[in-house]
């Protein structure tokens, strides 16, 4: 007979994994064979302390024995299967041996490996601060200095004391090491100086990564440079700073974002403590002294003068848990616990939580749960924290009173040995390894857990990944300086980007440790605790973790999602995330530094792409895709269904040309007349889009990506001229124009922005268009009662006329075409001018300093086109107030946009993910990238405004995030010919996810581009350079894009004299404009190739 129980299957077990107290768990067994119906099955279920549960299991007529169970108590149960034959003899199915889970395995003895089942109570208030974030832990001496370091350091060195004593170490990139006594203890501790002031300094740069969270080594006064020793834990530690520090600190970190952990060194404190006061540096007599001492019951002392200690460290005496004082210490109103979380502290890790009690650590979550509702309590457990088992009792660590997650050291272990093949493992191991933690851990706790890589306590992963053999093995004063040959640092760093992925794409908090960004090396302590390299930073391994850091702040599911795991092979591991038919992440690793692999998988969606290499993957006719991992290769293959948040396109071709641009006898492009004419050749020519620069007002070099106003028209673009407009103001306003209902509910659409625009306007044509930097105080920022001010009241009614004019022109343009098939794609910057109404009226969106001036800018770092970057003067955004206020801005610019436009195209699209912000009166090179709103501004604009016609010009630094974000969106990129990664001459962009640009308004036109590519030496007349280029127009329009965008430049040949703009400079730009003879020469061969290709708008 076979017998057969799998606790990761739902034919076997349901739900899955761990489960909420009072769910009923449905568990089954089954047997198959000539006699299986003459076979009894028992479910034998243990509890710690309860003892065994026999339950008779009903069979149905496949031979599946079920039952259930529910549990209204948190517990670890514990259960098998006893098969009765009829024979009378017994079998058992238990889990395989050195498992809790998995398919089972059937024993001839009774004691066998049981199935866990965890038990627990979810926790009412979760800590969503933390959930969902990235860690970074500092060991606070090593971090950084602030400017009062050495007088505060060298002050706390010179005082006299008995037992080991500290000294002040100058040189910060000195390596750290012991020196100490003949029997191991430390003669003197060496301090480098980091303080709390220099953490907070440094807070950009750890926002900047996409921190969430820092969790800090011991802070409080202690003899030692790690302050495990704690002496004082309601101070923190002079050499680090005040207490008003701290909260200085707390307050800061709030304002980034961030949130503080503090590590709770509870099972013992130092013997050089006020507690202890073993060499009596304290005035008060402690438990040393005896006598009358409060603290002569905090210790455990042997009737032989020794004490209790952690693991025989003498100076690390053990404190006594049931002391009144010890409680009181800890777990009172003004206690360790609570007093930290009031002064701003958010959570606690404790250390060696092993040491103690379920109670007392049960008693610390009350206290701060009490304190702080959403207090996070973290445990140091260095094995699987649901079944670990210290001094012989089972642990209740995570059902729901104690603690809300370990610092997940068995996820070290995974990565670390999957990685290099330590301890034998390999993909089937370490599938394993993730599917038990998965199914042991209670979702919410393991969506907590710290997933460390680094730490005080171990190796740098740096050198770990390198090759580092044993390294406990290194003697202690070669251990900081200890450095990877070269070739192995080339193998370190491909392993450390697969295991930023990995750390970054599994459930649970991922935990940077301080300088791991940076580059760091190092053996076990003092090796893993030497300073960080400010300055001196190797940019590859900070590339690497931003990046993967990136990914994991765009995809909302990797913090929320199941996890599934399985080897493809014994080199390449899969794990999925999220399981829905409309959206999973599969992560695929190649641990083979010499080989290729080329693995099938599922395909789990309608669509999917791969957001390591941009590459759009397609399920073939058996339900499965090829995904090729070169050596040390990854993929993050992400399932998704075709619509998301996005409006789908239509399938046709179209046309980019501002308005400025179409011919106008001689003159700059305007609506009405000319604009209607080149709407009649676009319909002749069978296009069906129409793509047009941005409308709002221009800046002094005429460019539509700057200007006053985000939201106002540019009325430059209106058919009459300035004289003209004047003199119909005059008359709408005696006619009682102001009165009409057109002109009322043209106010009323535009009543977020239309005032404050015309207020600055208003202003402006006042002060000759001077800056608003130059106006008076009383008109440094909007106010309504200009609008009423004699001074400024009839320019401000001039500029709402002129803004009706525009809305009332182009809404009878936008008509015209709509009713001839055209549909108009739009164009807005991603940012907004300095010198704007936008900066005027609404300061607090924007990166302005108290007078303000942009604190901020937007640009570009260093490339090989500038040494310094660029610096765009656009002030960034305040993306955090953004987001407080429910991204109410962005709301009303787009749908400004969409009723402006059909589609709109998104400029700097990579900027909503991360930007690149460059401090006021710096170069690019003092720039760095910044996370962006991403996925959340999106949705918040889907549920508002519904389905989004958004084109993403996806241009530029393209990461994984970035990619990512435009999946999830559904929003089509840009696949511009002159970027292709291959020749377009003979193979052309064919994603159906993106719009082909033949050229953009940025680049060489397409004959420029072909010319100085292949034809330097020919002229535009030349017959082979423009069959080359309609060949790549044919060829794009027969690809599989939706959309293929062709500039006006384009559809008629020209060649780089007819260029937009040359991006960088100023001269010359934006002034190119179309003849109609030129255009009509181009009609009927536009349409030709349509027609043939199936694009034409018929």
């Amino acid at each position: 007979m076979v017998f057969r129980h799998n606790s990761r299957s739902p034919q076997f077990r349901t739900p899955f994994g761990a489960v909420a107290c009072n769910t009923p768990v449905r568990l089954s067994c089954q047997v198959k064979g000539d006699k299986s119906h003459e076979v009894a099955c028992i479910l034998r279920l243990w509890i710690d302390g309860e003892g065994e549960t026999l339950l008779d299991m009903d069979r149905d007529k496949e031979g599946m024995f079920s039952t259930t169970i529910t549990r209204d108590t948190p517990a670890i149960v514990w259960y098998s299967f006893i098969i009765r034959q009829p024979g009378g003899q017994e079998l058992r199915i238990g889990a395989p041996q050195g498992s809790q889970g998995g398919e089972g395995v059937v024993y001839d003895y009774a004691e066998v490996p049981s199935f866990q089942l965890t038990v627990y109570q979810p926790r009412r208030h979760r800590p969503t601060w933390y959930e969902n974030g990235i860690a970074y832990q500092i060991f606070p001496d090593r971090f950084a200095r602030d400017t009062a370091w050495r007088e505060r350091t060298a002050a706390e060195c010179a005082k006299p004391r008995r037992g080991s004593t500290k000294h002040l170490i100058e040189d910060w990139s000195t390596p750290p090491t012991y020196s100490r006594n003949p029997d191991g203890s430390i003669t003197s501790w060496d301090f480098y100086g980091g303080s709390l002031k220099g953490i907070e300094e440094k807070l950009p740069h750890l926002s900047e990564m996409g921190i969430t969270t820092i969790y800090l080594n011991p802070i409080f006064e202690a003899v030692s440079n790690h302050r495990y020793d704690t002496a004082n834990y309601l101070h923190i530690d002079p050499m680090l700073g005040t207490d008003e520090d701290f909260r200085d600190l707390c307050q800061a970190a709030h304002e980034h974002g961030i949130g503080i952990i503090l590590d709770g060194v509870f099972n013992h404190t130092g013997d050089d403590s006020i507690y202890f006061n073993r060499y009596e540096n304290y005035p008060a007599p402690g438990a040393w002294q005896g006598g009358t001492s409060p603290w002569k019951d905090a210790f455990n002392f042997n009737e032989d003068g020794t004490y209790e200690c952690w693991w025989g460290v003498t100076n690390m005496p053990a404190l006594n848990e049931n002391s009144p004082a010890v409680r009181e210490l800890l777990l009172g109103k003004d206690g360790v616990i609570r007093h930290w979380l009031r002064m701003g502290a958010d959570g606690w890790r404790l250390d060696v939580a092993d040491e103690l009690t379920d109670g007392f650590i049960a008693e610390i979550k009350r206290a701060a749960t009490t304190e702080k509702p959403d207090a996070l309590v973290l445990g140091e457990v260095w094995e699987d924290a649901s079944n670990k088992i210290s001094y012989g009792n089972l642990r209740r660590y995570l059902l729901g009173d104690e603690l809300d997650a370990a610092m997940n050291y068995p996820f070290r272990d995974m990565v670390i040995g999957f990685l290099t093949g330590a301890e034998g493992v390999d993909a089937y191991r370490a599938a394993e390894m993730i599917e038990s933690q998965s199914e042991n851990y209670p979702a919410e706790a393991l969506r907590c857990s710290l997933n460390l890589l680094s730490s005080h306590d171990r190796a740098r992963i740096i050198s770990v990944l390198g090759g580092m053999e044993n390294p406990d093995s290194i003697p202690e004063n070669e251990r900081a300086t200890w450095r990877l040959p070269d070739d192995k640092l080339g193998l370190a760093k491909g392993r450390f980007w697969l295991a930023m992925l990995m750390q970054m794409t599994y459930p649970g908090v991922p935990c940077v440790y301080y300088g791991d960004e940076a580059g760091l090396q190092g053996a076990t302590d003092p090796g893993n605790r030497s300073t960080y390299p400010w300055g001196h930073e190797d940019l590859d391994f900070q590339a690497m973790i931003k990046n993967a850091a990136s990914l994991r702040r765009s995809m909302p599911l990797l913090g929320t999602a199941s996890i599934e795991a399985r080897a493809l092979d014994a080199d390449v591991l899969m794990y999925s995330r999220g399981k829905t038919q409309c959206e999973c992440l599969n992560m695929l690793v190649n641990r083979d530094s010499c080989n290729t692999h080329t693995v099938r998988i599922p395909f789990m969606g309608e669509a999917a792409t791969d957001l390591i290499s941009g590459r759009t993957l397609c399920a073939d006719a058996d339900g499965m895709t090829t995904v090729t991992l070169y050596p040390l290769g990854s993929a993050a293959v992400y399932f998704h269904s075709r619509e998301r948040l996005q409006k789908p396109l239509c399938h046709g071709w179209g046309v980019m040309c501002h308005v400025t641009s179409i011919p106008c006898e001689g003159k700059p492009g305007t609506l009405g007349a000319p604009a209607r004419r080149f709407v009649d050749h676009l319909q002749e020519m069978g296009a069906s889009y129409w793509q047009v620069l941005p409308l709002n007002p221009t800046d002094e070099h005429h460019s539509p990506y700057a200007g006053p106003s985000a939201f106002a028209g540019n009325i430059d673009l209106l058919e009459e001229d300035a004289a003209t407009i004047q003199e119909m103001y005059h008359a709408f306003i005696e006619n009682g124009g102001e009165r009409q209902d057109a002109f009322c509910a043209f106010t009323e659409r535009a009543s977020t922005w239309l005032d404050p625009y015309c207020a600055f306007a208003a202003v402006k044509d006042v002060h000759g268009g001077a800056s608003r930097h130059t106006w008076e105080e009383k008109l440094a920022r909007y106010d309504v009662a200009i609008l009423d001010d004699p001074v400024y009241r009839e320019r401000a009614r001039f500029h709402a006329f002129a803004q009706y004019r525009f809305d009332c022109e182009w809404r009878e343009l936008k008509r015209y075409a709509n009713e001839r098939g055209i549909r108009i794609i739009g164009d807005i910057p991603m940012y907004v001018s300095d010198d704007s109404a936008d900066t005027w009226s609404e300061p607090e969106m924007f990166q302005l300093d108290a007078a303000g001036m942009p604190a901020e800018i937007a640009g570009t770092p260093p490339d090989r086109f500038s040494e310094t970057g660029q610096v765009w003067g656009n002030p960034t955004f305040r993306w955090r107030h953004m987001h407080d206020d429910g991204y109410v801005w962005w709301t009303e610019r787009l749908r400004r946009s969409l009723e402006l436009y059909d589609e709109v195209r998104l400029d700097h699209f990579l900027g909503f993910q991360s930007y690149f912000s460059i401090p006021a009166g710096m170069t690019g090179s003092a720039g760095r990238w910044i996370p962006g709103p991403g996925l959340e501004l999106f949705e918040r604009i889907h549920e508002k405004l519904g389905l989004l016609p958004f084109i993403a010009e996806d241009l530029g630094y393209l990461t994984p995030a970035v990619r990512a974000l435009k999946a999830q969106c559904g929003f089509p990129g840009m696949d511009v010919l002159e970027f292709s990664d291959d020749d377009p001459r003979f193979s052309m962009p064919d994603n159906p996810a993106n719009v082909v640009y033949t050229s953009t308004h940025d680049t060489s036109t397409l004959m420029g581009w072909v010319k100085s590519r292949w034809f330097a030496n020919a002229n535009e007349n030349d017959p082979e350079l423009q069959h080359t280029a309609l060949d790549m127009i044919e060829r794009a329009f027969k690809s599989s894009s939706p959309l293929i965008m062709l500039t006006l430049q384009d559809v008629m040949l020209l060649g780089d004299d007819a260029r937009m703009n040359v991006p960088g400079t100023t001269g010359g730009n934006w002034s190119w404009q179309a003849t109609e003879k030129e255009l009509d020469a181009s009609i009927e061969r536009m349409k030709e190739i349509a027609v043939r290709c199936e694009r034409a708008l018929m």
